[in-house]
């Protein structure tokens, strides 16, 4: 009864603690959806002035798709319109297109699941689609001398499907990014202070609105779904098998959507064998972690049919060294009791880290020659070329394109205005005081325990006789020689006898690990985007993040200015709001029309005018080609393999200093029947020395005194190349192979 009695006033509070934790939650929620559909719809009308999308022909629309979106988008096309679907994957993995005469795989050697996935769900619902309701169609003029086109908007033609994922998808990355604020502040002004701060540095944090299907677009929705997951796997003592199986799923959708995100799971397994080697976390989870890539990893090659690039990656080999330092080694750690055990693990856990890192090159090195891969050899001669003045026509290739050069002070500028920077500072230095402040208060207040304990020992000592004392610690000696407690209790003594102040505060440094967490992912990202500028938006997206901190409750102003916040906060807010307010009118104002006219009547002639074979030429119109014409090719954009590197090599000599006989040869062993000239390759100038005359003559330094080849080609007749179609923008040439010749049959009599 009394059980009874004591459990019923209890449970109506139970109750009523979990209805509100549902509220708060489910407000969140809604909140998250709601700003992903503000996020959603702004990016979908950027992307239409930008371009005028909806007022375009479908060939307009696809040559929109530059470089590697086009690349991509063929895929899509591929799975789209093939009919039964078997045979758009068969299509797919036995790509006969992108590297004429090869058998390619896309499937292993291109991130492609986006556009099969998308392409799959459209191919579901295309009886629904294809009705008037999702699709409407429309004749557009186009001025004298051009002939009108139709153009299709709605759900229900496939190019605005595939864009509408796009969007979402974008709509997904601020919902994540503000539950991943909300969660590490611990406060929804931290969420909506993270979200101001994305719109307000918005062309600093994202390009989808321009590139809409690049890789890093389409990943990053889900990597900061799994970081914020991460954080609140560190955040909570229980490990909850839901969280395990979503963040397992998300590694593998990461892996599989971007090729560079085994970089970024690299960082984040060197930043947790760190937490755990200074004991922010325990091996118990740094093993969980572990185990989620492990099932990510391999899911993630199975699915791209072994792609030689993973498996031979350093994340690969750097994750199979800390699992084995976590099964074998772990338990060697010493167990800190003096100053000369605290400096000994200082040198072993550098010791440790320094073997890892070595461990996971030298692995690397092994499985690389092994399995004779080369595929990433070109990421280090980038990193390499940054650091040095080494330069060769791969690295140039890179780094004179923008969004590989250096991050520019006018972004650093920018973010400073917005005082995203000033805010991430702010936090950064909050954190560190408070985890300070804390350990100093933890340390002051076991010190007075043992104090107050060693005082009153003192006093039990004065109290009882000597005799007794003895007498009794005979007896229990006498009873068991080997009593646990006895032992305890003696080395409890001595510690407290000899209590170096030092270690105290060292046992009493506290930090919390979704915030260590976090910084650290931002220092990271902050070197990446140093280096390259297109990694920035990892970086910016970060410190949107981390800026949150700022309103966090425990690491906000000191208790003397905490009763101010409400009026600090609204004047600190002034200027983020202002520069919110200049960025979306910047990028709003943003008013253009897509035309290409001279591209439109190349991509016709091939299409009308073209007889069979394969066409060589710049990656950029190589892969409007293979989508609008669906004619193979010999070279594409996606450069993340070895021969497709020498096979873009060889066909970026046109541009060179090199003979016609030379370039004759390099086109007879790719096969290639007609050859695309660009003139603005050809002829045009960087205040960089970006051009491709500059290039070639720092790779080919001894034919500088030769005329241009393709300069040649445009004003003289050349033997093997016969000009077939000529316009202001482009030339094509007709390669003619003479190895096979006929030949008169001889019979014996």
């Amino acid at each position: 009864m009394e059980e009874n009695t004591a459990e019923t006033p209890t449970s109506p509070n139970r109750r009523r603690f979990n209805r509100r934790k549902f509220f708060a939650y489910g407000s969140i929620i809604i909140a998250a959806i709601s700003i992903g559909c503000v996020h959603y719809h702004y990016v979908t009308l950027l992307f239409e002035n930008d371009r005028n999308f909806s007022f375009l022909s479908e060939l307009e629309r696809e040559m929109s798709f530059r470089t590697e979106m086009g690349f991509y988008y063929s895929y899509y096309k591929t799975v789209v319109e093939e009919r039964p679907y078997l045979a758009g994957i068969y299509k797919l993995m036995y790509d006969r297109l992108v590297e004429y005469p090869k058998d390619v795989n896309a499937f292993n050697r291109f991130n492609i699941h986006p556009e099969v996935i998308i392409g799959s769900v459209y191919r579901y619902f295309e009886p629904w689609l294809n009705t008037t309701y999702f699709k409407e169609c429309h004749m557009i003029a186009r001025g004298d001398g051009h002939t009108p086109v139709e153009s299709c908007i709605g759900i229900g033609q496939p190019i605005f499907f595939y864009l509408e994922a796009i969007w979402w998808l974008a709509g997904v990355t601020v919902a994540a990014l503000f539950l991943h604020a909300t969660v590490l502040s611990q406060s929804l002004l931290g969420g909506t202070m993270a979200v101001l701060q994305y719109f307000a540095n918005h062309s600093e944090c994202t390009r989808v609105q321009w590139a809409p299907n690049e890789r890093e677009n389409l990943a990053a929705p889900l990597l900061l779904l799994q970081s914020w997951l991460l954080t609140l796997q560190l955040r909570s003592r229980n490990t909850l098998l839901q969280l395990q199986i979503s963040i397992f799923t998300l590694n593998c959708l990461c892996l599989l959507f971007w090729q560079f995100t085994q970089f970024i799971f690299l960082t984040q397994i060197a930043i947790f064998f760190v937490m755990e080697q200074l004991k922010i976390i325990d091996i118990k989870s740094l093993s969980i972690f572990l185990h989620c890539h492990f099932c990510g990893l391999h899911t993630a090659v199975l699915l791209l049919q072994g792609n030689d690039m993973l498996k031979s990656s350093l994340y690969t080999c750097f994750f199979f060294i800390i699992s084995m330092y976590c099964l074998f080694f772990s338990f060697l750690r010493i167990k800190v009791r003096n100053r000369l055990d605290f400096f000994v693990e200082c040198w072993l856990v550098l010791l440790r880290i320094c073997m890892a890192i070595f461990g996971a090159f030298y692995l690397k090195k092994v499985i690389s020659d092994s399995l004779d891969v080369q595929e990433d050899s070109h990421i280090w001669d980038i990193l390499y070329s940054k650091l040095t003045n080494f330069q060769n026509f791969h690295t140039l290739l890179y780094t004179c394109s923008e969004v590989f050069d250096f991050l520019p002070l006018s972004s650093i500028k920018n973010m400073t205005k917005s005082l995203l920077i000033p805010f991430v500072l702010i936090s950064c230095v909050n954190v560190v005081t408070f985890w300070i402040k804390d350990s100093i208060h933890c340390y002051k207040k076991e010190m007075a325990n043992i104090a107050k304990e060693s005082n009153r020992e003192g006093n039990n000592e004065d109290e009882d006789s000597g005799i007794e004392n003895t007498e009794t610690v005979k007896k229990r000696t006498d009873k068991d020689t080997k009593d646990l407690d006895l032992i305890l209790c003696e080395v409890d003594s001595e510690t407290k006898e000899n209590v170096d102040p030092f270690m105290v505060y060292v046992r009493n440094v506290r930090i919390d690990p979704s915030i260590f967490y976090n910084l650290s992912q931002m220092a990271v990202f902050g070197v990446m985007a140093a280096l390259v500028m297109r990694l920035k938006l990892l970086f910016s997206t970060q410190m949107c993040i981390v800026s949150s901190l700022v309103v966090n409750k425990t690491h906000i102003f000191p208790k003397w200015m905490s009763k101010y916040g409400k009026y600090i906060w609204a004047v600190a807010l002034l200027p983020v709001f202002a520069e919110l307010t200049v960025n979306v009118n910047q990028e709003m104002s943003h008013i253009g029309e897509f035309s290409d006219y001279p591209q439109e009547e190349l991509l016709q002639w091939i299409s009308k005018e073209a007889g069979s074979g394969a066409f060589a030429g710049s990656m950029p119109v190589l892969a409007t080609v293979m989508l609008a014409t669906r004619r193979p090719i010999v070279a594409h954009p996606h450069y993340e393999h070895l021969e497709a590197r020498q096979r873009a090599y060889s066909v970026y000599k046109v541009y060179g200093r090199f003979s016609s006989e030379h370039l004759y040869q390099e086109m007879t062993k790719l096969r290639a029947t007609y050859l695309i000239v660009e003139t603005k390759y050809c002829y045009g100038r960087s205040r960089r020395g970006c051009s491709f005359e500059n290039i070639w003559d720092i790779e080919a330094p001894a034919l500088k005194s030769n005329p241009k080849l393709c300069h040649v080609l445009l004003t003289e007749p050349v033997e093997h190349f016969y000009p077939v179609f000529r316009n202001e923008h482009y030339a094509v040439f007709r390669i003619h192979d003479f190895s096979v010749r006929y030949m008169p049959r001889s019979f014996d009599t």
